[in-house]
Protein backbone atom coordinates (compact mmCIF):
# COMPACT_ATOMS: atom_id res chain seq x y z
CA UNK A 1 0.00 0.00 0.00
CA UNK A 2 1.49 3.22 -0.93
CA UNK A 3 1.79 6.05 1.49
CA UNK A 4 -0.30 9.07 1.43
CA UNK A 5 1.73 12.44 0.23
CA UNK A 6 0.80 15.96 2.01
CA UNK A 7 -1.60 17.09 -0.40
CA UNK A 8 -3.89 13.77 0.04
CA UNK A 9 -3.47 13.79 3.88
CA UNK A 10 -4.58 17.32 3.59
CA UNK A 11 -7.45 17.08 1.69
CA UNK A 12 -8.65 14.16 4.00
CA UNK A 13 -8.26 16.83 6.91
CA UNK A 14 -10.82 19.07 5.49
CA UNK A 15 -13.03 16.84 4.39
CA UNK A 16 -12.89 15.15 8.02
CA UNK A 17 -12.65 18.36 9.51
CA UNK A 18 -16.15 18.92 11.67
CA UNK A 19 -15.57 14.92 12.94
CA UNK A 20 -11.89 15.66 13.42
CA UNK A 21 -13.30 18.76 15.61
CA UNK A 22 -15.62 16.43 17.64
CA UNK A 23 -13.34 13.46 18.15
CA UNK A 24 -10.98 16.38 19.78
CA UNK A 25 -13.04 18.41 21.75
CA UNK A 26 -14.43 14.43 23.03
CA UNK A 27 -11.19 13.96 24.53
CA UNK A 28 -10.12 17.56 25.69
CA UNK A 29 -13.49 17.30 27.70
CA UNK A 30 -12.72 13.96 28.91
CA UNK A 31 -9.42 15.08 30.03
CA UNK A 32 -10.31 18.30 31.36
CA UNK A 33 -14.36 18.15 32.11
CA UNK A 34 -14.12 21.29 33.99
CA UNK A 35 -12.50 24.06 31.21
CA UNK A 36 -15.53 24.33 28.71
CA UNK A 37 -14.78 25.37 25.99
CA UNK A 38 -11.49 24.84 25.52
CA UNK A 39 -9.05 27.80 25.07
CA UNK A 40 -8.01 26.66 21.24
CA UNK A 41 -11.61 25.57 20.48
CA UNK A 42 -12.36 28.33 18.01
CA UNK A 43 -9.09 27.64 15.77
CA UNK A 44 -9.29 23.73 16.20
CA UNK A 45 -11.58 23.34 13.02
CA UNK A 46 -10.08 26.27 11.05
CA UNK A 47 -7.02 24.91 11.74
CA UNK A 48 -7.44 21.52 10.57
CA UNK A 49 -8.99 23.48 7.09
CA UNK A 50 -5.96 26.02 6.79
CA UNK A 51 -3.58 23.17 7.49
CA UNK A 52 -5.28 20.59 5.04
CA UNK A 53 -5.10 23.56 2.41
CA UNK A 54 -1.62 24.71 2.53
CA UNK A 55 -0.34 21.36 2.89
CA UNK A 56 -1.59 20.72 -0.88
CA UNK A 57 -0.04 23.99 -2.08
CA UNK A 58 2.96 23.09 -0.76
CA UNK A 59 3.74 25.79 1.61
CA UNK A 60 5.68 26.04 4.64
CA UNK A 61 4.10 24.44 7.52
CA UNK A 62 5.18 27.93 9.75
CA UNK A 63 1.99 29.85 7.12
CA UNK A 64 -0.69 27.95 8.86
CA UNK A 65 -0.23 30.22 11.82
CA UNK A 66 0.21 33.58 10.01
CA UNK A 67 -3.53 33.25 8.00
CA UNK A 68 -5.34 31.34 10.81
CA UNK A 69 -9.14 32.78 12.01
CA UNK A 70 -10.81 32.28 15.07
CA UNK A 71 -11.05 32.72 18.92
CA UNK A 72 -8.38 31.88 21.38
CA UNK A 73 -9.35 32.28 24.76
CA UNK A 74 -6.79 33.90 27.16
CA UNK A 75 -7.22 33.48 30.57
CA UNK A 76 -5.22 34.96 33.25
CA UNK A 77 -3.92 31.91 34.87
CA UNK A 78 -2.87 28.89 33.77
CA UNK A 79 -2.74 29.69 30.14
CA UNK A 80 0.66 28.00 29.15
CA UNK A 81 -0.07 24.76 30.77
CA UNK A 82 -3.38 24.87 29.55
CA UNK A 83 -2.88 25.30 26.13
CA UNK A 84 -0.30 23.06 25.36
CA UNK A 85 -2.26 20.47 26.92
CA UNK A 86 -5.13 21.19 24.38
CA UNK A 87 -2.40 21.66 21.48
CA UNK A 88 -0.87 18.12 22.77
CA UNK A 89 -4.62 16.49 22.25
CA UNK A 90 -4.81 18.08 19.11
CA UNK A 91 -1.50 16.65 18.14
CA UNK A 92 -2.56 13.13 18.67
CA UNK A 93 -5.84 13.62 17.08
CA UNK A 94 -3.73 14.45 14.06
CA UNK A 95 -0.83 12.27 14.43
CA UNK A 96 -3.95 9.45 14.78
CA UNK A 97 -5.55 10.98 11.55
CA UNK A 98 -2.17 10.35 9.81
CA UNK A 99 -1.87 7.13 10.69
CA UNK A 100 -5.23 5.99 9.46
CA UNK A 101 -4.82 7.30 6.14
CA UNK A 102 -1.24 5.65 5.56
CA UNK A 103 0.15 9.07 5.39
CA UNK A 104 4.03 9.08 4.53
CA UNK A 105 6.23 10.66 7.07
CA UNK A 106 6.63 13.93 5.70
CA UNK A 107 3.27 14.20 5.08
CA UNK A 108 2.78 13.79 9.20
CA UNK A 109 6.05 15.82 9.97
CA UNK A 110 4.54 18.88 7.99
CA UNK A 111 1.21 18.36 10.02
CA UNK A 112 3.33 17.87 13.47
CA UNK A 113 5.53 21.09 12.44
CA UNK A 114 1.92 23.68 11.66
CA UNK A 115 0.57 22.58 14.97
CA UNK A 116 3.74 23.53 16.63
CA UNK A 117 3.87 26.06 14.79
CA UNK A 118 0.64 27.93 15.97
CA UNK A 119 0.74 26.16 19.20
CA UNK A 120 4.26 28.51 19.44
CA UNK A 121 2.00 31.48 17.92
CA UNK A 122 -0.92 31.10 20.80
CA UNK A 123 1.69 30.86 23.59
CA UNK A 124 2.94 34.35 22.34
CA UNK A 125 0.06 35.81 23.11
CA UNK A 126 0.89 36.06 26.76
CA UNK A 127 3.55 38.46 25.66
CA UNK A 128 1.16 40.17 23.76
CA UNK A 129 3.02 38.78 20.57
CA UNK A 130 2.14 39.14 16.89
CA UNK A 131 -1.08 37.67 16.17
CA UNK A 132 -2.68 36.84 12.87
CA UNK A 133 -5.08 39.35 11.55
CA UNK A 134 -8.11 37.00 11.80
CA UNK A 135 -7.49 35.62 15.27
CA UNK A 136 -9.47 37.59 17.79
CA UNK A 137 -7.55 36.65 21.38
CA UNK A 138 -10.24 37.08 24.11
CA UNK A 139 -8.33 37.97 27.63
CA UNK A 140 -10.33 37.16 30.44
CA UNK A 141 -8.55 37.28 34.47
CA UNK A 142 -9.90 34.03 36.06
CA UNK A 143 -8.58 30.58 35.82
CA UNK A 144 -9.66 28.02 32.78
CA UNK A 145 -11.55 26.12 35.12
CA UNK A 146 -14.56 27.64 36.77
CA UNK A 147 -14.59 28.28 40.41
CA UNK A 148 -16.50 24.88 42.28
CA UNK A 149 -19.70 24.25 42.21
CA UNK A 150 -21.68 26.39 45.01
CA UNK A 151 -23.64 23.95 47.77
CA UNK A 152 -26.88 25.04 49.65
CA UNK A 153 -24.87 25.53 52.35
CA UNK A 154 -22.63 28.47 50.67
CA UNK A 155 -26.07 30.35 50.02
CA UNK A 156 -27.49 29.95 53.14
CA UNK A 157 -27.81 33.70 54.99
CA UNK A 158 -25.84 33.99 57.91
Amino acid sequence: MSRLDPEKVGLFLRQQRDELTRIWRMARASARPEVFPGLIDGLVGEFLDRAGRLAGEGAAPEAVWSGLSGVLRWPGKGAPDELAREWALLLEVIVAACEAVNASPAASDWFVAALAACEAGTRAQGAGGPRPPGVLTLHFFSAPAPPSERTAEDESPS
